[in-house]
């Protein structure tokens, strides 16, 4: 075990996470092959992943957008409301088969993000440490 390569990803200040996104059409995100985009671990975000209107628009997730809206708390108790389409990821660094992964965006696009962030059902698929003083995330 200890010769084993650690995969990890350090960040400074908000612990992130290198993805791919895939849509069902097979678009790639981002377009380089083997390249990940650090994406923001969110513990307040109850979903797998969310995206910016933007991009969510421009990888065609609304070309496979499923009719009813999935609703959220906020902190304060207001609801928030989200798109969802499914779409695919993968992690390079874990070197595993893309999975399938549930994509939201804001309805509402006062409330649409700046960033794509990973949510909390996504961290239940596995055990991460997010290791403070060493400032970086871990896949164990």
């Amino acid at each position: 075990m200890a010769d084993e390569e650690e995969i990890s990803w350090p960040y400074t200040d908000t612990p992130y996470l290198g993805i791919r996104l895939k849509t069902g059409d097979g678009e790639e995100h981002p377009l380089e092959l083997d390249n990940e985009e650090l994406v923001m671990i969110d513990t307040g975000y109850d979903g797998e992943i969310v995206l910016p209107n933007s991009l969510y628009t421009d990888l065609g997730f609304n070309m496979w957008e499923e009719p009813e809206l999935d609703e959220f708390g906020l902190a304060d108790g207001r609801p928030i409301y989200f798109k969802a389409a499914q779409g695919y990821l993968l992690i390079p660094k874990l070197h595993l088969a893309p999975f399938s992964v549930r994509i939201h965006t804001a309805d509402d696009k006062k409330q649409d993000t700046g960033e794509i962030m990973i949510g909390v059902k996504f961290i239940r698929r596995f055990k991460l440490l997010l290791d403070g003083p060493a400032a970086k995330v871990r896949v164990l």
